[in-house]
């Protein structure tokens, strides 16, 4: 459940935490998680084609992912060897997070995939002048940091209630050359500021 900080409000501002692995807290932003194994999950060879360039379709805010399972357990190991995975969380920021007002909130989401991991928040289809740089640029995309490190993305620098978010999350297993074991998330969380808890940007 939302843990705040111990800091009065009114002086220094608040920050709410939500575990979004958790249903009830998922539930708090009206949020749905699902999951699918693959690059490109159905595609042949889950869309892995040597020498060519591949646009990975559930990185985008409106991809179809209805079809997809909701996982037990983000920490659940998935398959072996080359593995990819992505998890999509969609939420709608609401009007208040226990005693927190949400309107104008910073809003982050945090993560760490098992071993490498790239994280895309509200993603349109890439254009000629939309492409990863400017997706960076946007806070659009958080890249791949390293091995096990953790990704931390922006999602609203003034939150909206009743705005949806799509934060999508593909885990790749690693080493590439000899990867051990599969893929899952270690963790999934909203982080909601308010006064001094914002962090500078």
């Amino acid at each position: 459940m939302p843990t705040e900080s111990n800091a009065p409000p009114e002086r220094e501002g608040a920050a709410v935490v939500l575990n979004l692995d958790d249903p009830g807290d998922l539930r708090l932003v009206s949020g749905k998680l699902k999951w699918a194994p693959g690059l490109i999950p159905g595609a042949e060879n889950e869309g892995l084609v040597a020498g060519k360039f591949i646009e990975a379709p559930p990185r985008l805010a409106d991809f179809d992912d209805s079809t997809w399972e909701t996982p037990r357990n983000i920490r659940e190991v998935v398959g072996t060897g080359t593995t990819f995975a992505w998890y999509r969380f969609t939420i709608t920021l609401p009007e208040k997070v226990g005693s927190l007002d949400v309107k104008g909130a910073q809003v982050w989401f945090t993560t760490c995939a098992d071993d490498y991991g790239e994280v895309w928040v509200d993603c349109p289809p890439f254009t000629p002048d939309f492409r990863a740089a400017q997706a960076i640029a946007q806070n659009k995309l958080s890249p791949t940091a390293g091995y096990n490190a953790e990704n931390r993305i922006l999602i609203a620098r003034e939150a909206e209630p009743g705005r949806r978010h799509v934060i999508a999350c593909l885990a790749i297993n690693a080493p590439i050359a000899n990867p051990l074991g599969g893929v899952f998330l270690r963790y999934a969380r909203l982080e909601i500021c308010q006064g001094l808890a914002k962090v500078p940007i």
